[in-house]
């Protein structure tokens, strides 16, 4: 009986070998060579000269009414960014930028804006203008010691032993990653929260109500936009007669980043939280529920975002340190990593070829040889990346064969207008490859040729802006829709004391937001009272013409600025350096409407 069973669990494997083997099949078209990068006006070094970035904290205890948050909570925590020659008064500035991220989003995450921003700002308009990020308060709640330490010592294997190998810093050790239960305070850090901790940074930073009026402008990215909106219709005393503390009344105007400057957009769908458990019909009684739910744990307090997990977020910081350290270097970081069942899952969705290698996913990513750039590369940008919210346009892979990509949808499927509609706030399949060849068979896996990363200005010039195969047959890309340094991209992922990408998102927050547009919201406690007056504050608003935001409504309003050539992260991301290449789109012409409006 036990030969038999050898024998059957020997053709089992020999079977699945077979499959495997069958299921494999590299090569392909292979991208042609690189283009010489474009002139630069400016460097990195030029910035960090004149450009000085402060982590700032505003005490203001967090809300304790379902349990206590940790200490870390009774903070606002903003980046600022300012010349390093100024007063350090942002009263003496010619004008500020509150800004808020989007959903996952962190101070961070517009790092590369802000001090891009101020250094053009100085340079070539001659304006002193300052830049604050603002973090939630979930950030808080991240344990950011493993990789910030992994930062100041330059190594990226102190935070994989501080997460996965119990290795101490400075007395403490990694407790894991939170789940919905370890935080029951988070039911309590909805929208009033975060309208508060803004209105708290502009007046504990400019205490002059006249000043904030002349000189700081509110916005936000994504969907900082609707928070954006909701700040300027928001009543801080609760009481729509004295006008002095409305959110309009405190700023000179407002801007927004691949977004909408409204409190709500219908996009004939389903919001976050709807999506995770609140009632599409949602009225007074249905709010006071919800959060009743929240409190006692029976809906999650975290949005539950399926692959974006903590621990996939806190892996592509460590991911983006190895890019900006040794771009060309061998990636090797992955492979280091024990990664959990759902990190790996979460990275067998990314980077599968069709339905068939995910199933039996062999060769899985491991056996492909990237560069530490081009392993960043093919997690955030829009060839490769197909979730629409992470997605940036920072050129390409070369090096190797690169196909084209059919899973988690075929693209001939997911072009069909009325799938295409219903998927681009979330998936975008237009355009995604995939690297095919880690070795000549699926016996000498690991052996295939080392793929590097073709940076935006790389791929192509005004005289050939093609970016195609080796024998012309095949565009993987153009340089009309590449935008982005893949060098700034991993800057803002991992630099600072903070991060770009929000670990925890509180689903009151989401609730709140569906409730405070509303009639009943003011009842509910959500004073959102003037929502006429929005308009009167000037607005820009600047739409990624490929982002998820341009197919969520039927008609954009008029005075969008639609911008060519950019995904979602791209208006925060851009590269704005190299003029003779491509002009700024979004940073020059958000400085001349600050300057037409102060």
């Amino acid at each position: 009986m036990r030969g038999k069973v050898i024998t059957f669990l020997s053709i089992l494997c020999v079977a699945f070998l077979i499959l495997a083997a069958g299921c494999y099949d590299p090569g392909g078209p292979v991208p042609e060579e690189k283009h010489p990068g474009a002139e630069q006006a400016w460097t990195g070094e030029d910035v960090d000269a004149l450009v000085l970035m402060e982590g700032e904290a505003i005490y203001s205890p967090a809300p304790t009414h379902n349990g206590s948050p940790p200490s870390e909570c009774d903070y606002i925590h903003f980046l600022r960014f300012r010349l390093k020659e100024s007063s350090g008064d942002p009263c003496d500035a010619d004008a500020v930028l509150v800004l808020m991220p989007g959903f996952l989003g962190g101070a961070n995450s517009m790092h590369n804006l802000g001090r891009q921003v101020v250094y053009m700002a100085k340079t070539l308009r001659d304006t002193d203008l300052e830049i604050w990020l603002v973090d939630r308060r979930p950030n808080n709640l991240e344990d950011l010691t493993g990789v910030n330490a992994a930062e100041e010592a330059h190594d990226t294997q102190v935070a994989i032993d501080y997460y996965y190998n119990g290795t101490e810093i400075d007395g403490g050790t990694f407790q894991g990653f939170l789940e919905s239960e370890d935080m029951p305070f988070l039911s309590e850090f909805g929208l009033e929260l975060a309208m508060e901790d803004v209105y708290t940074i502009i007046t504990t930073m400019v205490p002059d109500p006249e000043v904030r009026r002349q000189k700081v402008f509110v916005g936000g990215h994504s969907l900082g936009g609707p928070l954006t909106a909701l700040f300027a219709g928001w009543d801080f005393d609760g009481d729509p007669e004295t006008l002095e503390d409305a959110g309009y009344m405190n700023c000179a105007g407002l801007v927004g980043l691949d977004t909408i400057l409204m409190p709500a957009v219908d996009t004939s769908g389903l919001s976050l939280s709807q999506l995770f458990g609140a009632p599409a019909d949602m009225d007074a009684e249905g709010y006071v529920e919800v959060v009743e739910q929240l409190r006692d744990g029976s809906i999650s307090r975290v949005v539950p975002v399926p692959l974006i997990y903590p621990e996939y977020l806190a892996m592509v910081e460590s991911l983006a340190m190895e890019a900006a350290w040794n771009p060309d270097g061998e990636s090797t970081l992955i492979g280091n990593i024990p990664l959990s069942e759902d990190v790996d899952f979460a990275m067998k969705m990314l980077h599968s070829r069709s339905l068939d290698h995910f199933l039996v996913h062999i060769p899985d990513i491991s056996a492909f040889r990237f560069t530490n750039e081009a392993q960043l590369g093919i997690l955030v940008d829009e060839n490769f990346q197909p979730i629409s919210a992470l997605q940036a346009s920072a050129g390409f892979l070369h090096g190797g064969a690169v196909v084209q990509k059919d899973f988690p949808l075929p693209q001939d499927i997911a072009q069909i207008p009325e799938v295409s509609e219903l998927l681009s706030s979330v998936i975008n399949m237009e355009g995604q490859f995939i690297a095919n060849d880690a070795g000549p068979s699926y016996f000498q896996l690991g052996s295939g040729p080392l793929y590097t990363w073709a940076n935006f200005d790389e791929v192509g010039d005004g005289l050939d802006p093609d970016y195609q195969d080796s024998e012309g047959s095949l565009t993987y890309t153009t340089t009309a829709d590449e935008v982005s340094d893949i060098g700034d991209v991993a800057r803002l992922l991992y630099k600072g004391p903070t991060n770009a990408l929000e670990w925890y998102f509180a689903m009151r927050l989401s609730v709140d937001m569906d409730a405070a547009a509303s009639d009943y919201g003011p009842g509910v406690g959500l004073p959102f009272l003037h929502e006429e007056s929005i308009d009167t504050l000037p607005q820009i608003d600047f739409v990624a013409e490929k982002g998820p935001i341009v197919n969520m409504l039927d008609e954009l309003p008029a005075d969008v600025v639609l911008v060519e050539g950019h995904n979602h992260l791209d208006v925060c991301t851009e590269a704005a350096n190299r003029p003779s290449h491509r002009e700024s789109d979004v940073f020059l012409p958000l400085i001349d409407f600050v300057l037409e409006n102060i």
